[in-house]
């Protein structure tokens, strides 16, 4: 598990949110990728908190 997660996706995708609420994806070999599409309810649904 990469440092800071604090969510994984149900297909094993690892997440972090910050205090400010932006989210970053995990990305092997790049490291943390800003995700920058819309929330809606469905996107926060996806998740487990670690």
């Amino acid at each position: 598990m990469p440092p800071d997660t604090t969510h994984i996706e149900h297909d094993g995708t690892y997440w972090m949110q910050t205090s400010s609420n932006e989210w970053y994806w995990w990305r092997e070999g790049w490291g943390w990728c800003q995700y920058v599409g819309s929330k809606p309810k469905s996107f926060y649904d996806k998740f487990k908190t670690i």
